[in-house]
């Protein structure tokens, strides 16, 4: 080693005395062109940029994000600041986590403003730092579509080499996009929801591959139904798709929109709404209410239904939580998709974001038109076997599982959500649906373990924490289940299935203008989906503020006019109205729309819709059809055998019916599963009496059918369904009695309820509420 180190320091000598010139030519980058022609070894000196920038991107690709920063760094100082070089510097401090940094690279040489990949990073860098203000000035600053027709002009003109995109010209619409879905986040995150959704609309026009800007329309429930098939419509799919291509994006794009049982057709004429067999005066009553509903945005000139009162506070009058929810949702600003939509198509029409020089030629916008595939390809599939290949993909599933817990049928959805979750176990859509399916399932064992996990990987989300609130709610631990459920609240502002849950948390408390405001937030955040207002309507029914809770049901019936579960609220309250008919009318309509969904999916009915069967065969009892309310209660006990209330309610029409014997042996039933039910013990007290007094020896025969006899103490008066009062409950004689064991004056009749005390015959009551999500 000291040999060679000898040898190669007097060949360095050596050089140097021959010619001193040698060791500023092969040391300064500088030198002149005359030099390097006498000196041609000094070629071999020479430094590919671009070599450095292809190992800055391998190892960015390989994920080793710090030392892809530092030959970032090296190479934007040896390109002199190119844009590119200090996009991907900044590139890789962003993909580090240092937001600020990779910001203020940008910006400080104001690349913000010239650049159009550099104007969008720095805004998702203060995006991502929660400086949302600051982002939206950055966004608001220039026109995006100005500077992408500036870069587009830049780059035709090789001198202006700092001008060049990144990016090639083809994807220019999706940088655009991006940025407009970018904007519409940051205006989301500021509850600035209505310009939110009218930048996502943007975004989807832009480059309809931005499935991101439709996840958060159709995720975040901002759009209605007939809204989301009308985007789906308007979308520029022709343009920027294949004929094959466009089948495909629009089979994906579908299975996201809503799936309730309802129709998706914009409603411009009412009337033409298809609601059962109903009469037609009901029919009128509904659809004029929800004409003058708030939420149907295509009849927003429609005098409100809504009295003055109600809006507009007396001096000296408080308005109700209720009130004030209402007149919230009423002055809130409006959102037309039609503008949206008529905006978006002028832009492009106009050849925004396409090439420069003010030309309105549609075709020069830079979208991937109509570019036919060529079978030899070793990557093209034919168009059959693609879609028969798609409907294993996880959304395609995923879409189907929801329409069964849609429906109910909480069974099938489980089965297909626990095999996605074999092949994806952290698909957070997928886990959504199945906090769901557990909580109707009252699986509390594997929702534990479920949210277990979830807070083990993944303790930042608010899923993670959304499902440990649920199994603290399912296991009756209200407090504990608050506190989670805000929890994920406040990790994620937006999502709506937690404030939903929250609300519930309340309701289940008898807590009512706690689970009205935690609603309410669900209702701003998501408009287009009518399962806060039915909430809240609940709410206000078990308040007894019925004419509160009736506006909220037609506001939910004007977002959903065939939702099965508003349709059955409106009919309890219809019953509380003692407008028996009209509610056996919307009861029947209901239970028409329940057997034709069920008999559509090829399955009996669910065990869900056991109340309606009830609440049915209620009416069916106050209108003197006593055979058909007896049919309808032992329906309903074929879902539910062992109910209590179902073997109350069938006991009461039978003795009504005068078959006094069978109403004993129905109450026994009731009272050997719930024993200490007041109701039940009383009437069957009666019975028995009645029953003692036609027949002393009971193996001589029946008594003869017919209302209750005449009590020893009760005077001439028979005790009946004709003589039950307003409420629904029956005048029990002897209420002056001053004996210990005498019987309240008036018994509450409220068959399915286990409390005696609680609000009659709700599917969504608070014993039995819906996490639908």
């Amino acid at each position: 080693m000291p040999k060679q180190t000898t040898a190669a320091n007097a060949s360095c000598s050596g050089n140097m005395r021959t010619d001193p010139a040698s060791v500023s030519s092969s040391n300064l980058t500088g030198s002149s062109g005359s030099t390097m022609e006498q000196h041609p070894e000094a070629a071999t000196g020479l430094i590919d940029i671009d070599g450095y920038r292809r190992l800055m991107k391998s190892f960015m690709d390989m994920r080793r994000y710090q030392t892809a920063l530092f030959w970032a760094e090296k190479v934007t100082v040896l390109s002199n600041y190119d844009p590119r070089d200090v996009y991907w510097q900044a590139q890789c401090m962003f993909l580090l986590r240092e937001y600020h940094r990779a910001a203020y690279i940008i910006r400080s040489r104001g690349l913000d403003k010239r650049n159009l990949l550099c104007h969008y990073l720095a805004a998702e860098c203060l995006s991502e730092a929660k400086e949302y203000q600051e982002a939206l000035d950055i966004l608001n600053s220039v026109d995006c579509e100005v500077l992408a027709n500036n870069l587009g002009a830049g780059r035709k003109d090789e001198s202006t080499v700092g001008e060049d995109p990144v990016f090639d010209e083809p994807n220019k619409s999706d940088v655009l996009a991006s940025i407009y879905f970018l904007k519409g986040k940051i205006l989301e995150a500021m509850d600035n929801r209505i310009l939110a959704m009218d930048c996502y609309v943007q975004a989807l026009h832009r480059s309809v591959y931005c499935s991101e800007a439709l996840d958060a329309l159709v995720q975040h429930e901002m759009l209605m139904a007939w809204e989301e098939k009308e985007l789906m419509q308007h979308i520029p799919m022709d343009q920027q798709c294949s004929e094959a291509e466009r089948k495909i994006l629009k089979r994906l794009y579908e299975s996201k929109l809503k799936k309730y049982y309802e129709s998706i057709a914009p409603r411009t004429n009412i009337e033409q709404t298809p609601i059962g067999t109903m009469s037609t005066d009901l029919l009128h009553e509904l659809t004029e209410k929800m004409k003058n509903s708030k939420n149907i945005e295509s009849n927003k000139s429609a005098a409100p239904s809504i009295p003055k009162c109600f809006t507009t506070p007396l001096p000296n009058k408080i308005m109700s939580p209720a009130n004030k929810i209402l007149d919230e949702i009423k002055n809130s600003p409006s959102y037309l998709i039609q503008s949206s939509l008529s905006r978006a198509s002028s832009v492009l029409g106009s050849g925004g974001g396409g090439g420069g020089g003010g030309s309105t030629a549609r075709q020069e916008t830079p979208y991937r038109i109509n570019r036919p595939i060529s079978m030899k390809s070793p990557s093209a599939i034919n168009l059959q076997s693609c879609v028969d290949r798609l409907d294993n993909c996880v959304d395609l599933v995923v879409s189907k599982a929801e329409k069964y817990f849609y429906n109910c049928d909480y069974k099938k959805c489980m089965k297909i959500i626990d095999e996605i979750l074999k092949r994806d176990p952290y698909h957070k859509r997928s886990l959504t649906v199945q906090i769901g399916c557990l909580m109707e399932l009252k699986d509390f064992n594997k929702l534990f373990y479920v949210a277990h996990k979830l807070v083990d990987f993944y303790p930042d989300d608010a899923i993670s924490w959304y499902a440990v609130g649920c199994y603290y709610d399912l296991i009756g631990k209200s407090d504990p289940a608050r506190r989670y459920l805000s929890k994920a609240t406040t990790l994620d502002r937006l999502y709506g299935p937690a404030w939903l849950a929250y609300g519930h948390s309340f309701a289940k408390e008898n807590e009512h203008d706690q689970a009205m405001a935690a609603y309410f937030k669900a209702t701003q955040l998501m408009r287009g989906c009518h399962l806060p207002l039915l909430y809240i309507g609940v709410e206000c029914g078990l308040t007894k503020n019925l004419e509160m809770a009736e506006k909220f049901f037609y506001q939910a019936m004007a977002i959903a006019p065939l939702d099965v579960y508003v349709l059955h609220e409106l009919g309890v309250l219809k019953f509380e109205y003692e407008l028996y008919e009209s509610a056996e009318e919307v009861f029947r309509t209901t239970l028409d729309m329940v057997q034709s969904m069920a008999k559509a999916n090829r399955e009996p009915i669910s065990i869900r819709w056991e109340p309606l069967l009830n609440n049915l065969g209620h009416c069916c009892r106050k209108n003197k059809k006593y055979e058909e309310a007896l049919e309808f209660h032992r329906r309903a006990l074929f879902l539910k055998p062992l109910s209590a209330s179902t073997y109350t309610a069938i006991g009461f029409v039978q003795s009504l019916m005068g078959n006094l014997d069978e109403a004993v042996e129905s109450f026994h039933k009731s009272l050997s599963l719930r024993r200490d039910d007041v109701f039940t013990t009383t009437i069957l007290k009666y019975v028995i009496e009645d029953l003692a007094e036609e027949a002393p020896l009971p193996f001589y025969g029946e008594g003869e059918e017919g209302e209750f006899e005449d009590k020893e103490d009760g005077g001439n008066d028979t005790r009946g369904d004709d003589d039950m009062d307003e409420d629904g409950k029956p005048v029990v004689p002897g209420g002056d009695s001053n004996e210990a064991d005498a019987v309240p004056v008036r018994l509450k009749l409220k068959f399915d309820e286990y409390d005696s005390n609680a609000s009659p015959a709700s599917d969504t009551s608070v014993d039995d509420m819906s996490m639908d999500l």
